[in-house]
Formats: structure tokens, sequence, C-alpha cells
């Protein structure tokens, strides 16, 4: 993991998606916090998205649910907002050390950004869709065998050409970017090749890029 903090990294917007991805917060609760008009102007948009600095304090009121008042969790993420320096932050006796939650959430953005790295879309492999680099394996066809119940072990017989690294980042990649195309062409590809017992390795989609 990067030795370089929250606080380090250029400010930047995610979506409602990769905060959720990144703080571990399930996307319900990231869109009560908002609606609870607890981030102040870290929300921007009608999206919407979210500032950077603004992730500690999402996993804060969600980690906090049940031990402050909302007017307190309000003070206390205006606090870190403006203090993101702050190992600990304080509401009247409760006092909180949020050094943990900012190494959670270090570690979440930097596996984003790996995942990424791993993925190129362009238009001359499979038509644009989300592929592993030097494949044309689609990232959201070995989400969905993940989905679906199949084991790691089982993809990776099938699909030598990847590692379980790479099959982490399918699933971190396509909960942080939900698939928008058409479902039915990657559906079509399934029932071309049973995707049940995992064996059979998809030679028009696993071939040279």
């Amino acid at each position: 993991m990067s030795d370089e903090t929250i606080t380090q990294r250029e400010e930047h917007l995610l979506s409602i998606n990769e905060v959720a991805c990144v703080t571990g917060v399930p996307l319900e609760q990231v869109y009560r916090i908002i609606s609870s008009d607890l981030l102040n102007d870290a929300v921007k948009g009608g999206g919407p998205a979210i500032l950077s600095k603004a992730l500690v304090g999402v996993k804060l009121a969600y980690e906090t649910t049940e031990i402050l008042t909302l007017e307190g969790h309000r003070r206390l993420i205006c606090r870190l907002l403006y203090h993101p320096e702050a190992d600990t932050v304080r509401e009247g006796a409760v006092s909180v050390d949020v050094q943990p939650m900012k190494i959670a959430v270090q570690r979440g953005l930097t596996a984003l950004e790996n995942a990424k790295k791993m993925v190129v879309s362009t238009p001359e492999i499979l038509s644009g869709t989300p592929c592993f680099k030097g494949t044309r394996i689609p990232v959201y066809y070995i989400a969905n065998m993940i989905a679906n119940g199949d084991q790691v072990p089982a993809i990776l017989e099938a699909y030598p050409r990847l590692d379980e690294e790479q099959v982490d980042a399918a699933i971190l990649y396509a909960k942080a970017y939900p698939f928008r195309g058409k479902w039915k062409k990657l559906q079509a590809w399934q029932k071309q090749r049973p995707i049940s017992s995992s064996k059979t390795t998809l030679d028009a989609l696993s071939g040279p890029a």
C-alpha cells in the first residue's frame, strides 16, 4: 500500500457507487448520509458526487450511527472536513479515533485505482466492453461468474491468463462501475459457453487482444 495519505491526495470527485466501494458503506446508507445533509459542501451536483475529502466522514457517519444524534454527526463530520489531518475528533463526551477509518479508506482508494489500471475499454476490443488489459476477457463477465457462485480456483482454471488479483479487481470494478451496456450480449456469451462448470475457456473472449 502506498505511503501517500488521504490528505496528500489531489482532491477529486467520486460517484456514489465509487464512494460505497471505497468506504465499504452500503450504497443505500451513502444516500442516507447525503440526504441527511451531513457532508456540507462536499456533495456536488445533482448526480450527486462527493469530494474525496469527505470519504472518512462517510465512514465515520456509518460506523457511529448508534452513538451520536444527527446533529452530533453533523458537527463531528464538519470538524473532520475542516481538519482532515486530525486523528481524533470529539463531540461532547464522545471521542472517535478516525485513524483506522483513514487507513481503510486509503486501502479502498488504492484498490480501486489498481483495479482501474487493469482494465481497458476501446472500440477495437469487443466494441468497447471493459476487458482486462492484454486480453479479450470482459471484466463484467468474470464479476458475473462470481455473482453466480463460481469459485475463484475454477475461474482461474478456465482462464489461465487471469490471476486472483484480477478476479478481485473484477468484483471491485463492477461494484464501482455497474454494468450499463447491453447485458443480453454477455448473457448470450454465457449461454454459448455454460459457466456452471467454469472449465471451458471462452476462446472468443480470451484470445489475443
